[in-house]
């Protein structure tokens, strides 16, 4: 079998934003490392990331040193710093043969945390010079694969992102589970997913602290870490279903990743639950209430475009297969960050109560189908 890892990461460096990617007119502003008491932060507009404390608290593992120093959120961990930011990709291959992964997608990490700053421009050349900088660190890898990060505050940059990441050899476009306190159906996106169907890319939705007005109601990462990280991405599905953007754009592939699958049946239970009431009692009475979406949310899932990763722990994995079907559910490692699990994918295969065929596509053949990796 040949395992493709649908969501590695990478720890961003000081080379990201270097002069080679990053634009002329921000270089100015160029994010800066910094250290505090052992540990490390990017310094942006001032401002410290990540933020562990305090109100709109969130967890990052880069940067990974200050001047070489390896910052205390990075010791300890088995793979090495090069590995981690790409620097060293035999490295990162060795890492991924000891796992039996063939193909590995990375995904951000830096990014997983929203607004890093509230200039838009800036924002935008950040976004621009991390895609250039992955494009050009993983050109002509047939084993590692990449996926973009677009600025959702600027939607016109966003598109010119979408095709740019394109031409540099992106398989997907990472956003979080909104777009700020703006819900993912927002017309104002629709320009962003028409430019991802033309250029056949996925959108891949990430867990991640992406929404200001939840993520200040937390000042300890605890909590922060179970609600403001994962309850986003539910409120992704939800507003991709409900707000019609599947009706929209049927031929858009979307996949939901790092939140396991055990909040599939609910969420899908309680979308066709209100699809049923909405649609034959309260639109009665205000027809205005009428859900905007055409189909049963199962339906959207029977098309195939809808994939959601799983945790190999997942104890419902079996109920959610049974739910979904195995042609959309996708396996993805997390490596290399702290909290996961190694060598996931030899743990799954050694479960007994999922088939085979079912591993097959969990492991192979569906993320192929959803990144196009042939």
């Amino acid at each position: 079998m040949r395992v493709i890892d649908a969501d590695g990461h990478v720890e961003e460096n000081l080379d990201t934003f270097s002069d080679k990617y990053l634009d002329p007119a921000f270089r100015a502003l160029r994010p800066r490392v910094t250290g505090v008491d052992g540990l490390a932060y990017w310094v942006i507009e001032e401002q410290l990331y990540p933020r562990r404390v305090g109100p709109g608290c969130h967890n990052l593992g880069t940067p990974t040193n200050v001047n070489g120093q390896v910052a205390a959120h990075t010791m300890g961990k088995q793979e090495s710093i090069a590995s981690m930011e790409l620097d060293d990709i035999a490295a990162r291959l060795k890492l991924m043969d000891d796992e039996d992964i063939a193909v590995q997608v990375i995904y951000t990490t830096l990014f997983l945390a929203y607004p890093l700053t509230t200039n838009v421009p800036l924002a935008t050349a950040l976004t621009s010079a991390y895609n250039r900088w992955m494009g050009q660190r993983l050109a002509g890898q047939a084993r590692i694969k990449w996926s973009a990060v677009v600025n959702l505050d600027d939607i016109p940059g966003a598109v010119a992102q979408v095709r740019e990441a394109k031409k540099l050899g992106a398989v997907s476009v990472m956003v979080l589970g909104t777009a700020g306190d703006d819900m993912l159906d927002h017309p104002r996106l629709d320009p962003l997913y028409a430019a991802l169907c033309e250029e056949n890319l996925a959108l891949g939705v990430h867990v991640g602290w992406s929404c200001p007005s939840i993520n200040n109601l937390y000042s300890h990462i605890y909590p922060s870490g179970v609600i403001a990280f994962h309850v986003p991405l539910l409120m992704a599905f939800t507003a991709l279903v409900s707000g019609g953007v599947l009706d929209r754009f049927p031929q858009m592939k979307v996949v939901f990743l790092e939140a396991g699958c055990q909040w599939v049946p609910f969420i899908i239970e309680r979308i066709h639950h209100r699809f049923k009431n909405q649609g034959s009692t309260l639109r009665k009475f205000l027809p205005q209430t009428a859900p905007i979406q055409k189909l049963p949310v199962m339906e959207y899932i029977k098309q195939g475009n809808i994939y959601v990763s799983t945790e190999v722990e997942d104890e419902i994995l079996p109920n959610v297969l049974n739910l979904v079907g195995e042609g959309q559910v996708i396996f993805g490692s997390d490596m290399p960050h702290g909290d996961r699990d190694r060598c996931a994918a030899a743990i799954l295969q050694k479960r007994s109560d999922i088939s085979e065929s079912a591993k097959m596509s969990i492991l192979e053949k569906n993320p192929a189908k959803l990144y196009g990796i042939g």
